[in-house]
C-alpha cells in the first residue's frame, strides 16, 4: 500500500512540470503503476490462497495426529485382546488335557494299588496258616508296599506339577522335560505298546515356562497315540532326538503320517488329525506355546510317519 502512494506523489509531481519529457515519463509511471497494481492483486491473493493452504495442512496434520493416536490405541486395545484369547485358549487346551490325563494317571495308580491288595491278601492267607508269618515275610511286605506308595507319590506329584500354573520364566533342559512327560504317563505308553527312543546329542537350554513346554511334547504323544490306534499299528515307535549343535528337537513316530490335504495348514486353528474327536486347538497352542519359547514348529512325512521339528531360535 506504500508503494501506491509513493506513485500517486511522483505523478503529482511530474503533472506540475510543464515538460513534454515528464509527461512521457508520467504516463510510462502509470502504466507501470497498474502493472505493479495488477501484479500486487494477483500476489494478494496466491499469499492468502498460500495461507488457506497452509491452514488445511495444519488442520490434516491434526487430523492426521488424532488418527495415528487413535490407531495406536486401537492396536494395543487389539493386541491385548489376543493375548487374553490366546491366553483363554491356552487355558481350555490345559483343561481338554486334564480329562486324558486323569485316566492315565488312573490307570497309572490301578497297578500298584492291585498290587499291594494282593499282597495284603497274601499275608492274610499266610498269617492263617499254622507257621504263621515270618519277620522275613513281614520286611518283604513292607519294602514292597514301600515301593508301590512311592511310585504312587512319584506320579501324583508329576500330576500335580504338570497342571499347576507358572508364571515364571525359568532356564530348563529340554530332556527333563521330555522325561518328566514320559514319566507322567509310562504305564499308558505301555498299554498301547508304545516305545519312547530318546537320543540326547548334546542336551541344551531355552528360557521360558516349562509347563506350557510339555504341553507340545504331551500333545504330540497323543496325537501318535491316536494314529497307532486308528491306523493299526503294531510296532509302534516314537524317536526323539535333541540335536544342540543344530539347535532342535526332533519328534519322529512310524503311525502313518499326516494326510496331505491338511499337512500344510496343520498347525492352524481348527486343523485336526483326529476327525470328530479332535478340537483343532492341539497343535494350533503347540505351535503358539513354541513361538513363545523362540523357536518354531515343522512338520513333514516320512516313509511310515511324521516328523515334527521344534527350531529354537532363542
Amino acid at each position: 500500500m506504500k508503494y501506491d502512494k509513493k506513485f500517486q506523489e511522483i505523478l503529482q509531481r511530474l503533472s506540475k512540470i510543464d515538460d513534454e519529457e515528464c509527461q512521457k515519463l508520467k504516463d510510462e509511471i502509470e502504466v507501470l503503476a497498474g502493472i505493479y497494481a495488477k501484479k500486487d492483486k494477483r500476489l494478494n491473493k496466491i499469499i492468502k490462497l498460500s495461507d488457506n493452504q497452509q491452514k488445511v495442512v495444519l488442520n490434516l496434520n491434526e487430523e492426521l495426529d488424532a488418527y495415528k493416536l487413535n490407531l495406536e490405541q486401537k492396536v494395543e486395545e487389539e493386541i491385548k485382546k489376543r493375548k487374553e484369547q490366546e491366553d483363554l485358549l491356552l487355558e481350555q487346551s490345559r483343561l481338554a488335557s486334564i480329562a486324558e490325563m486323569i485316566d492315565a494317571v488312573a490307570h497309572q495308580w490301578i497297578q500298584p494299588l492291585n498290587i499291594m491288595w494282593m499282597k495284603t491278601d497274601l499275608l492274610n492267607l499266610e498269617a492263617k496258616k499254622n507257621n504263621g508269618v515270618t519277620p522275613q515275610k513281614i520286611t518283604q511286605f513292607k519294602e514292597d508296599s514301600f515301593e508301590q506308595i512311592n511310585h504312587l507319590l512319584e506320579t501324583l506329584r508329576n500330576f500335580r506339577n504338570f497342571f499347576r500354573p507358572i508364571k515364571e520364566h525359568t532356564p530348563f533342559q529340554l530332556s527333563e522335560i521330555i522325561q518328566s512327560v514320559l514319566d507322567l504317563i509310562r504305564d499308558e505308553l505301555t498299554k498301547y505298546s508304545i516305545k519312547v527312543e530318546i537320543n540326547i546329542k548334546d542336551d541344551f537350554t531355552i528360557f521360558g515356562n516349562e509347563n506350557e513346554f510339555k504341553h507340545i511334547i504331551l500333545n504330540l504323544i497323543s496325537n501318535s497315540k491316536y494314529a497307532f490306534i486308528e491306523n493299526e499299528i503294531k510296532d509302534r515307535k516314537i524317536i526323539i532326538n535333541i540335536l544342540k549343535k543344530e539347535n532342535k528337537l526332533e519328534y519322529i513316530d512310524n503311525a502313518g503320517g499326516i494326510d496331505k490335504e491338511i499337512i500344510n495348514i496343520l498347525f492352524d486353528m481348527n486343523t485336526t488329525t483326529k476327525g470328530e474327536n479332535g478340537t483343532g486347538m492341539g497343535l494350533y497352542m503347540s505351535q503358539k506355546i513354541a513361538q513363545k519359547h523362540k523357536g518354531k514348529l515343522f512338520v513333514e512325512n516320512l516313509n511310515d510317519g511324521a516328523k515334527f521339528t521344534f527350531l529354537y531360535e532363542g
